[in-house]
């Protein structure tokens, strides 16, 4: 007789206070330069692992065990074994900072009308202008929300989809979902507000975060035009046999709402300048800084209506929303994520610089193919269900201390920032693909493989092709 799995116990407020002090500490160290204030948020952080335990799932539990097994090899091969382990310890902190603070700016992005609006008005336009729009809007929404852009998007589409024509249901569905699926991974080329961005910033010293971000902008809006291309070429002859066929207008643009958009955006950078400018401190720090003050801002205004005394009795509600709920409900992906860090930093630290030396010695003369190789393993190594931030730190990590690297660092982070971008439409058992194929029903191979299999290649050598020429930059 079949017995009944044990029920997982619901998330504690206290694992949420963990993880507040956790990213106060963070704060501490990152923004305003209390060094000692890394060992409190390493401890609070232990403590948050601790408070996972009774309610692991197969994911997070295969990743602790890898983590404590790296942690004994350190132990037993290094003659120094504590400065890698908290130098993981504090990669891992600094990650689960990144995206506690995101997830306060996806809360507050998720109650706000004007972001609602611009989705429905995204997924209601005409077939010959459909693309451009969800891809540029699931990269748009994609700053603010994160992933959340998809459970926002996703259903919306879904549901105009079902309100067709059912013979074109799953055409307009696959179409429609790949542009956003294609669209929202290209924030990793550039934007600061990512978390592969910061994670290049501090894996690799060297990295000019400003040259990155150009050589990552322009290339953004190239995959556009690969998108654009890839489906107008596979969907051609069905948009012919459709040409005469009168559609109704498009709704009339939500101007307001695209102001209210422009006007977040716009606090969000002015900030994260002011908090640069005032403190002197790298730009990761200082949007992590800045997103709380934005964050706490925005709800405000939400509650602008109630009056100045409930406004902030509400806002202030939501804060403790945030630590004592969605900070706990957001600790699978918080664990997955820092201890996917921890073991990379370990992993890079464990491998002999000799040994990896030795490995790409060949390579030394042809750069260009060493690049495509880096840029490669990513999303092969995603293909095995390797989490990319794994694969990224293990690569970064062992690469920058070979002497004599045929690569500048800057070059070396936009390859690995390509080979994670191209990970997430391509492989599937990528956060995307995963996520998408709940909402839709549909196994993630269909959604990456068969949806995406041709756009992630011809990328792939887009993103290559521009590489290659701006090493000549």
């Amino acid at each position: 007789m079949a017995t009944e799995s044990k029920p997982v116990p619901p998330a504690r407020p206290t694992m949420g206070f963990a993880l507040l002090v956790v990213v106060l500490a963070t704060l501490a160290e990152r923004a305003f330069g209390l060094h000692d204030a890394q060992y409190v948020a390493a401890a609070a952080y232990l403590a948050f692992v601790l408070g996972c335990l009774p309610r692991l799932g197969r994911r997070e539990a295969i990743l602790l065990s890898v983590a404590a097994l790296l942690t004994a090899l350190a132990v037993l091969w290094r003659d120094d074994p504590i400065t890698p382990l908290l130098q993981g310890l504090d990669t891992a902190t600094y990650m689960a900072t990144f995206l506690l603070t995101l997830g306060m700016l996806r809360t507050a992005a998720a109650t706000s009308p004007a972001v609602l609006e611009c989705g429905i008005y995204l997924t209601q336009q005409p077939p010959g202008r459909r693309y451009v729009a969800l891809h540029t809007g699931g990269h748009l929404l994609g700053l603010l929300l994160n992933f959340g852009v998809l459970n926002l998007l996703g259903p919306m589409i879904r549901r105009g989809v079902e309100s067709g024509d059912p013979s074109l249901a799953e055409i307009r569905e696959q179409r429609q979902i790949s542009a956003v699926l294609r669209g929202f991974p290209t924030i990793l080329l550039w934007s600061p507000a990512t978390i592969t961005q910061a994670l290049m910033v501090s894996l690799l010293p060297g990295v000019d975060p400003a040259r990155l971000l150009m050589l990552g902008l322009a290339l953004t809006f190239i995959l556009l035009g690969v998108g654009w291309l890839e489906d107008r070429v596979r969907w051609h002859s069905f948009q012919r046999a459709r040409a005469h066929i009168k559609r109704p207008p498009p709704p009339p643009a939500p101007w307001r709402a695209f102001g209210g958009m422009m006007l977040i955006c716009a606090a969000l950078a002015g900030s994260v300048v002011l908090v640069k400018l005032a403190l002197d401190i790298p730009i990761v720090p200082a949007l992590i800084t800045a997103i709380p003050c934005v964050v706490i801002g925005w709800m405000a205004l939400q509650n602008a209506g109630l009056g100045l005394r409930d406004a902030a009795v509400t806002t202030g509600q939501r804060l403790r929303q945030i630590v004592t709920v969605s900070f706990p409900n957001a600790s699978p992906e918080t664990l997955t994520l820092s201890s996917s860090a921890f073991i990379g930093v370990l992993v890079a630290a464990l491998l002999p610089p000799e040994l990896v030396a030795a490995a790409i010695r060949p390579l030394e003369t042809q750069p260009v193919l060493l690049l495509a190789i880096i840029i490669a393993i990513v999303p092969l190594a995603s293909q095995l269900a390797f989490n990319p931030i794994i694969s990224v730190v293990v690569l970064g990590g062992a690469l920058i201390r070979v002497p004599g690297l045929p690569v500048e660092p800057t070059i070396l982070a936009l390859a690995l920032a390509c080979g994670w971008m191209l990970a997430l439409p391509g492989s599937p058992f990528s956060i995307p693909c995963l996520i998408l194929g709940r909402l839709l029903n549909r196994p993630g191979t269909q959604i990456s493989w068969r949806w995406n299999g041709i756009y992630t290649l011809m990328a792939y050598a887009t993103v290559l092709l521009f590489i290659a020429c701006a090493r000549l930059i």
